[in-house]
Parts: C-alpha cells; structure tokens; sequence
C-alpha cells in the first residue's frame, strides 16, 4: 500500500465522521463517511479485504487520508452529500450507481412539494423546475430523516391537488391547504410554508447548527414577549432537531417553557426593572461538618448553563456550621470580579443563610453591585426576601414560578452532593 497506515491508525478517532483520500497531488480523490472513522478505514487496509477494482485502484493512488469529525452519523451523511456535490471526487463519480444514491426533490410552485429519487436527471426534461440535494449514499437515513422532522416541520409530499384536505394532513405532517385544490393561500400560508422549505433545504445543505442556533434565540425571545404557543412550538422544533443529531454531544439544557413563564413571576414578586438573565444557586453539602464543599450553578435566560457551574472546598469553617460555609463561599465568589455577577442569587437555607450571604455581599468588592439576593428553605417550603418581615409560601405561589425556583434549588443541591462524594471518596482512599 501506499500509504503507512498502521502508524496512522492509532491517531483516527472512534467517532462519526467523514473521511478523504488524496493524491500526491493533495487533489481529492474519494470521500466517504463512517460511524466509526478508525473502524471505517481500518477495513480498507486489512489484509484481503473484499475491495471492488476502482477502490483498489484509489488506495493505490492515495498518498494522504485526513477527516473531519461529526456528531452523529445523521450529520456525516449529509456533509458528505455537500462535499461530494461540491469537490466532484473522480472516484466517488466511477464507483457512483445512480440506482442506489438518493437525491431529495423540491418542486418550484408556490407551495413546493418534497419527494426522493434516484434518478434527478430524469426530471429535467419536465416544465416545471426542481431543486435536488444530494447525493446521500443511504435512502435509509435521509427518508427516516426528513420523515421525523415532518412532525415539527410540515411539508407536502402530494403529487397532484385534491378537492378535499389529505390524508397527511388528517395525521398532522402537512397544513392541509398546501394540496387543496382552488385555495387561495394567504400571506401567513405562503410565509409558514415557505419557512419550513427553507428550514429543511438549509439542514439538507449541513447548517444544522446554525438553525439551532437561530431556533434558539427565536424561542427566547418570544417567551420573553409572553407568546407562550409560539416558544412551544420553536421549543418542539429545537427538540426534534437535538434528538435527530445527538451522538457524542447531546445539548441537554432544559428548554420547558414553565421557566420562561417563570423569570416572568420572579421579575413581578422581586419588583425588578428587566428579566433576571442569570441566576445563580448556591447550596452546602457536609456530614458534621466534614468534608464540607460548596455548589455555585448559573441558570441563563432560565436554562441550565454548566460551563459557568463552579465548586468550592469549605477552607476556613470547622464544625458544623453552614450559614458560615456559605458566608464563606459567596466571599469567594464575589471577589472574583472578573466573573460575570448575577441578577439574582439564590441560597438554599432559611433566615441564617440568607443573611450570611448578605454580610458576606457587603463586605465584598462587589458591594456596590446591584442585585437580588434570596434563599428558599427546604421544610417548609419558603422563600426568604430581604427586608420582608414573613416568607413568601412556596405552595401559593404560582406553579411556573415554583418550578423556575425548586429547579435552581435542586440543581445546586445535585451539584453540590456530587462534589462531596467525590471529595469522600478521594480522602477514603488514600487513608
């Protein structure tokens, strides 16, 4: 072979993704795609593999194979569909059947229609213009795709109108006015349909990332305006969208609408001028003040942000004494200036941690920075404000608000407890 691929092999990950062969040329001569990128290009050099005449005349060919990492095997086939349209690789051309590469279609109408072919070029010769993507080299996965985003993402796949409303429609894949015949279409129609076109044609074209992300920012926004249907709506989409292309890195924040409703009830019970953009939890775990450790958990925009979540060795506190601890924690927190300081803080205690966490904010550099500072006691469920004389009952508050409250208190809890049984852990052993 041409290529020294046993020292290579050690350096291919195991993981989705799509790979080149090139010549010495560094011209582009095959690309293919894999689940498993070591396991995929292994199989090429092991010893009489059943390779086809074309394939044995590339390896002869290469001189160098790189790749490119993907997420999932979904998010492989399609870079592989764009870079094959794109490069042309004359071996990807030779060992080509148009029998088995698919090819997804988009009518040019006003509500276009979405169909799958293995033979695009026989469409050319009709009247009405169509817009392919592909070549994907397994119908399997794209039909299994594009049939999964359907439910989130309607589209037509109807051939010819109908006087009545279709069967895809009675099951809730399509408007319905898309194939009806004699419709006269409004704005709003055109506008939703040609958006979900758009959708799908861009994730055809591997912008998938870029569309969560625009999903994203949409569902925010439009929560923060109080248009509840619509956030559910973008919040389905963006699920359907992370669950299609989760592999190695699955986006698990948590995108219920009940925590927008809920930053909505906390701005109106704490009189705050905008919505409190990032909160932060703040919990202790210890047995008798041992091995005693702090959690600090930042919720953005009221979802899970743990790139931002930090931990905290109690250092200074003997015994079992925890609004001491968290006096201690938030004294550490606040003098890193450098870190982005919150809207809210939330303690997990009663009146005792509350008001360590107070002393510990005056006393700190950051005492001149304006924000809340709360806490919510596990018992009896309530929520302790400053300058309040009676907590507020968590029970008569309104559910969302509740939810919004419990989760942070719950996560800060969760994080905490887990950095204490590591802590154990570690000491036990090298005792």
């Amino acid at each position: 072979m041409s290529i020294e691929f046993t020292n290579l092999r050690h350096t291919i990950p195991q993981t989705p993704g799509v790979y080149f062969f090139r010549n010495a040329q560094k011209r582009m001569l095959y690309i293919g795609k894999a689940a498993n990128l070591r396991a995929r290009l292994t199989s090429y050099y092991v010893k009489n593999a059943p390779l086809e005449t074309a394939k044995r005349r590339m390896l002869s060919e290469a001189k160098t194979i790189t790749w490119q990492e993907t997420n999932s095997e979904i998010e492989a086939l399609i870079l592989e569909a764009f870079l094959i349209k794109k490069h042309l690789p004359p071996y990807n051309i030779v060992m080509r059947d148009d029998k088995q590469y698919l090819f997804v279609g988009f009518t040019k109408e006003v509500f276009p229609h979405v169909f799958f072919t293995h033979q695009p070029i026989a469409f050319a010769k009709m009247k009405n213009k169509t817009e392919f993507f592909g070549p994907f080299t397994e119908s399997g996965s794209v039909k299994k795709l594009l049939r999964s985003l359907r439910k989130v993402f309607l589209y037509c796949t109807c051939k010819t109108p109908h006087i009545r409303r279709c069967q895809q429609n009675e099951l809730g894949l399509c408007f319905g006015f898309c194939c009806l015949k004699n419709y006269k279409p409004t704005k709003n129609d055109r506008i939703a349909y040609q958006k979900n076109i758009r959708f799908l044609k861009n994730l055809l074209a591997g912008k998938q990332k870029q569309l969560l992300s625009r999903l994203q920012v949409d569902m925010l926004q439009t929560s923060k305006k109080l248009d509840f249907e619509t956030a559910a709506r973008l919040r389905d989409q963006i699920r359907a969208l992370e669950q299609i292309f989760a592999h190695r890195t699955v986006i698990k924040k948590d995108y219920a609408i009940e925590n927008q409703k809920g930053l909505h009830e906390l701005k109106l019970l704490l009189g705050l001028r905008g919505y409190p953009q990032r909160i932060e939890g703040y919990d202790i775990s210890n047995i008798q003040g041992t091995y005693a450790v702090g959690s600090m958990v930042v919720f953005t925009d009221g979802i899970a942000d743990k790139q931002e979540y930090r931990k905290f060795k109690i250092k200074t506190v003997k015994g079992a004494n925890d609004p001491a601890m968290m006096r201690e924690i938030l004294t550490r927190r606040l003098a890193h200036t450098e870190w982005q300081f919150p809207d809210i803080i939330l303690i997990d205690g009663g009146k005792p941690q509350l008001n360590a966490a107070l002393a510990a904010h005056r006393a700190s550099a950051a005492k001149n920075k304006s924000f809340a500072i709360i806490s919510i006691a596990k018992r009896e469920e309530e929520l302790y404000v400053p300058e309040r004389k009676h907590p507020f009952k968590l029970k008569e508050m309104p559910t969302a608000l509740l939810y919004l409250l419990q989760q942070i208190r719950n996560e800060a809890h969760r994080f905490a407890i887990s950095y204490y049984r590591k802590r154990h852990r570690k000491e036990m052993r090298s005792h």
